[in-house]
């Protein structure tokens, strides 16, 4: 039986049910009706194509290096490739919610080429990317195409701009708060531009300040998954990719507004004003078992989706890239041993099983998903020099870290440079509490209660350790990995997990780090084994293998997407991919569960056929 509707915070402050929260005409709603359309299919031809690629075509006496690579010939552009420039050209920036496999890589090396008047252009990319696109990619595609010099590479051509690779990493660090100021970019890239979703995060709220600062810098956003669970996550990429022609509302509470109604959720707005989106030219077929409200919600993000797409300077996919099948279904790992059960019920219910009290729903959320796995993580306090730490010590550091960590989220709610994050919050705090007095430049904090913080936090050693109560899934996973001619990859959430699973198997584990990111590419295919879903799940292509097998199936649509997007794309020489995954118990159902609702979203607001969506779950 469903709850009550979950509640809201609008724009002015108050909680309000969805229910309530419907789309009203607003100048920004007449803004977006009033855009010009057009349609991508018409508006160039071949003229057009063979003229872009004649001028980014790489001289003749360039070497190609693809028989050495093992690669095919990119010789020529594929038909998105070709639209996303020339449409970049012509406005200045873009919004490309582009689908895994379609060559979103090559758009970013050639885009600094196309955007008029660049000199100088930053691509931000995840950091298990970089080495790929420098060591790899550069040197492919770069014998076929003029490419833009690299900054730090070891040659200039005059007459090319420069472009500055940088990951989203390395620009959440303390170094990144004005590392754009330092670089001063005509154009940025965003690659996987999803990583730039959350305006409160201190990497993303540096990127909007410096384009709120520098008004005249060009902004591509791409990604395959740009709205993750809500139109929210892309609304401000696009309102500084395209401006005033952007697709989406500039005032933040009419994009709540619409969000209210085209999310995922058991309750959602009514349309309201949105209806004038629908065109009655374009009906949608009724669908088995589907009422009339979720009908009118699915016409509703249909329409969003059309209009959107027809909209100057956005290129969206429409079809998969890859038309091979694709198998799914679970993995039944045998019996759940009954004590893992009952902490997993224990853990829920706020307590982890060593009875550390859980202070927020995210923790227990975790650790439940860790138990069905045979562990779970707790903090330990090992002897310094063989002498136990004092328990009273560390009761007073558990609350003075408490306190301060309050204190800080607070603050971080009104981020500023230098000010937005909890490193550079600390530096400041320290600033402003040193004797003799801080008399530089930088910012200073006043934070209350720094002072007790600051005297004890050194004094307390904590490490994070797994306990482990059972080893049934690291035994099937392994088991899963070692079948005899059927190598495939084995996807963890968890390190430790990753690392068990692949002893127990005799295979290596994919962890963090650029070397395990660049050895991994070097696999081939020929044994299983085991990666980091968050390390490597975007972005790298592993088509020698056909077979995975998700040992903690994320809850997030665009997490399976893009992970199923390694070895489902174009390149896999398979006759289908088989993805398995466990679901033995509620949590890693109701996690799948969410996953397709997200997808469902995903497909209807974006357009791209989502894996999870192509077939039922076997």
């Amino acid at each position: 039986m469903r709850g009550p509707p979950i509640p809201r915070f609008s724009a002015l402050g108050w909680i309000e049910d969805p229910r309530f929260l419907k789309v009203v005409s607003t100048p920004d709603l007449a803004r977006v009706l009033g855009l010009p359309r057009r349609d991508l299919a018409r508006i160039y031809g071949d003229g057009d194509f063979a003229t872009l690629e004649a001028s980014l075509r790489a001289p003749p006496e360039v070497r190609c290096t693809c028989r050495a690579l093992g690669k095919r010939c990119p010789s020529s552009l594929l038909p998105i490739q070709r639209l996303a420039l020339l449409e970049a050209a012509r406005t200045g920036g873009g919004l490309f919610p582009i689908g895994v496999g379609h060559g979103k890589t090559l758009v970013d090396l050639l885009l600094p080429l196309v955007i008029p008047g660049c000199k100088v252009a930053v691509l931000l990319l995840p950091s298990n990317l970089r080495a790929q696109l420098v060591d790899v990619d550069w040197h492919f595609y770069g014998g076929h195409w003029r490419l833009p010099n690299l900054a730090g590479g070891r040659w200039f051509r005059p007459g090319l701009p420069v472009l500055h690779v940088i990951t989203y990493e390395k620009f959440s660090t303390g170094e990144g708060t004005d590392l754009l100021t330092r670089i001063r970019p005509d154009l940025i890239v965003c690659d996987e531009a999803h990583r730039l979703k959350d305006p409160k995060s201190a990497r993303t709220g540096r990127f909007l300040r410096y384009l709120e600062q520098h008004p005249e810098t060009r902004l591509v956003a791409q990604s395959g998954t740009l709205a993750t669970r809500t139109v929210k996550d892309y609304a401000h990429l696009a309102e500084y990719a395209l401006r005033d022609g952007s697709p989406l509302p500039l005032k933040h509470h009419v994009v709540e507004e619409w969000a209210a109604a085209l999310d995922p959720g058991h309750t959602v707005a009514p349309p309201g004003e949105l209806l004038k989106l629908v065109d009655p030219a374009a009906p949608l077929a009724p669908l088995e078992g589907e009422n009339e409200a979720e009908r009118e919600r699915r016409r509703v993000r249909d329409a969003y989706r059309r209009w959107r797409n027809a909209t100057p300077g956005v290129v969206a996919t429409d079809e998969s890239a890859v038309g091979m099948p694709l198998v799914i279904r679970t993995r039944d790992p045998g019996k759940v041993p009954d004590e893992l059960l009952a902490h997993i019920q224990t853990a829920l219910g706020g307590q982890r099983p060593d009875g550390e009290e859980f202070v927020d729903e995210l923790q227990r959320v975790v650790c439940a998903r860790q138990l069905a796995s045979g562990f779970f993580h707790r903090w330990r306090y090992p002897a310094i020099q063989g002498v136990p730490q004092d328990p009273e010590l560390i009761l007073r550091w558990f609350s003075r870290r408490q306190e301060f960590n309050r204190e800080l989220r607070e603050r971080l709610k009104r981020p500023a440079e230098h000010l937005d994050s909890p490193g550079l919050l600390v530096r400041a705090a320290i600033r402003a509490h040193q004797s003799p007095p801080y008399e530089g430049d930088l910012p200073t904090w006043r934070a209350a209660s720094w002072p007790a913080w600051g005297e004890i936090h050194k004094r307390v050693v904590h490490v994070t350790e797994a306990v482990w109560l059972s080893e049934f899934i690291v035994k099937d996973a392994a088991k899963w990995a070692t079948r005899k001619g059927q190598p495939g990859i084995v996807w963890v959430e968890f390190p430790e997990l990753g690392e068990r699973i692949a002893k127990a198997a005799g295979v290596p584990f994919y962890g963090d780090g650029p070397e395990a990111s660049a050895t991994i590419l070097r696999e081939s295919g020929k044994r299983s084994i085991v990666a980091s879903l968050r390390a490597h799940g975007t972005g790298k292509n592993l088509t020698m293998f056909s077979r995975m097998l998700f040992v903690n199936p994320p809850a997030d649509g665009a997490a399976w997407e893009q992970a199923i997007g390694r070895c489902h794309r174009q390149g896999q020489l398979a006759d289908e991919v088989e993805v398995e995954l466990y679901q033995h118990t509620n949590e890693l159902v109701g996690a799948f569960q969410k996953a397709r609702d997200f997808a469902r979203f995903i497909e209807e607001t974006e357009g791209t056929p989502q894996k999870l969506r192509a077939l039922e779950c076997g």
